[in-house]
């Protein structure tokens, strides 16, 4: 396979838009404990110790939340991004359970470099070369995206990666840059105190009563 196909071209993505909430938690709770912390908070355990590329997007959002999260030692979700994590998991499976099937394709490869560690969704394997293929429905943003997907591009020490969305493929070139990111994660998620407030996004942010308790 020279490229990877649309998400929704391999599998059937309708009949997952209509998922609800006690269907995601059902899913969610299979592999996890969940506690709810709030009427529309959630909170799963999760391992800060390791910095991951997925943390890019939790940074960028709000570098207090991410630290927050990380004395929590819990990944914070409400009840909108609870359902697409969830949907997003299941759409991953579904066109996962299928490419994994072809010739030279790997599924959830791990790469770990020191305190960093990351799993790629897919990788294809040509010829001495190893492409990372990243598979997005989620809340992410695309920035976070293509940040991502470039420090899996830099750590197996390829030319570019592929994103992959429900009905559009992109290809993303290297970035050597694109590393640099983690270093300031690294730091938020090491530092004693936590980062300023954006009192403009705190506003509308809806953990926000949570990181006044945890964060005093």
């Amino acid at each position: 396979m020279l490229i990877p196909p649309p998400l929704c071209k391999v599998v059937k993505c309708d009949d997952l838009e209509q998922l609800t909430l006690d269907e995601a938690l059902r899913e969610l709770r299979k592999t996890d404990e969940v506690e709810i912390l709030r009427p529309n908070i959630y909170a799963v355990k999760y391992d800060f110790g390791k910095i991951t590329p997925s943390m890019i997007n939790d940074y960028e959002y709000c570098p207090r939340l991410l630290w927050i999260q990380a004395k929590l030692g819990k990944k914070l979700l409400t009840r909108r991004s609870l359902i697409a994590l969830i949907r997003g998991r299941l759409l991953h499976e579904r066109y996962e359970r299928i490419l994994s099937a072809m010739e030279d394709v790997l599924t959830e490869y791990k790469i770990e470099l020191g305190d960093m560690v990351g799993v790629i969704d897919l990788v294809f394997r040509r010829n001495e070369k190893m492409i990372p293929v990243e598979i997005k429905s989620g809340a992410m943003t695309r920035e976070s995206h293509v940040k991502q997907l470039q420090i899996y591009i830099e750590l197996l020490r390829t030319d570019f990666g592929y994103l992959v969305y429900r009905n559009k493929v992109e290809r993303i070139e290297r970035n050597p840059e694109a590393t640099k990111i983690l270093e300031d994660i690294r730091r938020v998620l090491r530092s004693p105190e936590p980062p300023p407030v954006d009192r403009g996004r705190c506003r509308s942010c809806p953990f926000r009563s949570i990181c006044n308790i945890y964060s005093k």
